[in-house]
């Protein structure tokens, strides 16, 4: 068994601070100081190293890339791996994306679409690693709103489509009545999970997952995970802590 290691930086920071301040040093730090070094002890925080750990293989990813992406350059260490080796690698899109504009689009698309179909946990995760303290429930709020109900419009539209489809020909009638029928029920049943998530994150401030294949696909590996956890627990097996 490895013991964790948590960093105590800041803590013996402020112990200096206080034991200066009695001898009579004014060697008080200013505020941006302070809050820097606040912001270093979080995102360092071996939690974050737990709560991630949590996550299916998709989550993780996305969550490791959101906090390496909001890491300093002083504080990155170690050699990265996954999504952030990718990052690193691709010289040329860091270089196309430095753009301001689109720098800016890339990360609203990242913060409230992908970190929005995250499980609710993960979300919470992903709003901490972006410092929107208490604030996690805008990432359902706003991927319901601007992502999950224009796709279920989407789907009815599409359903709209196979309808004029089947006229054309007698052979097409068939799968085109099914495909129909299909997208409408996807459509009605994604407008339906996306109105409540956005009702219910605006008026409760909970996360929710949406409804949609991408989030199933990123957030299957988390529910088979917990689940498996879960049947441990229930069994008597502990399930592993990472670092442990």
């Amino acid at each position: 068994m490895h013991p964790i290691r948590i960093r105590l930086t800041p803590i013996c920071c402020f112990a200096n601070l206080s034991a200066a301040t009695c001898a009579g040093v004014d060697n008080t730090p200013n505020r941006d100081t302070v809050g820097n070094m606040l912001k270093r002890f979080e995102i360092n925080d071996v939690t974050f190293d737990y709560l991630i750990a949590r996550s299916g293989i998709f989550g993780r990813q996305i969550l490791r890339l959101c906090r390496y992406i909001n890491l300093s350059e002083s504080q990155r260490s170690g050699s990265p791996s996954g999504l952030e080796s990718f990052w690193l690698r691709q010289r040329w899109l860091r270089q196309f994306l430095g753009v301001r504009a689109i720098s800016r689009l890339m990360v609203i698309f990242y913060t409230y679409y992908i970190g929005g179909s995250l499980t609710r946990s993960d979300q919470i995760t992903f709003a901490k690693l972006l410092r929107m303290n208490g604030e996690a429930y805008r990432l359902t709020l706003y991927n319901a709103f601007f992502c999950g109900i224009p796709c279920a419009i989407g789907y009815f539209l599409l359903g709209e489509g196979f309808h004029l489809l089947k006229s054309i020909h007698s052979y097409a009638e068939l799968p085109s009545l099914l495909a129909q029928h299909t997208s409408l029920a996807i459509g009605t049943t994604s407008l339906a999970v996306d109105l409540f998530r956005l009702v219910d994150s605006a008026w409760h401030r909970r996360c929710w997952a949406p409804f949609g294949f991408l989030p199933l696909a990123i957030n299957l590996p988390t529910y088979m995970k917990r689940l498996y956890q879960l049947s441990g627990i229930g069994s008597g097996k502990h399930p592993e802590r990472p670092g442990m």
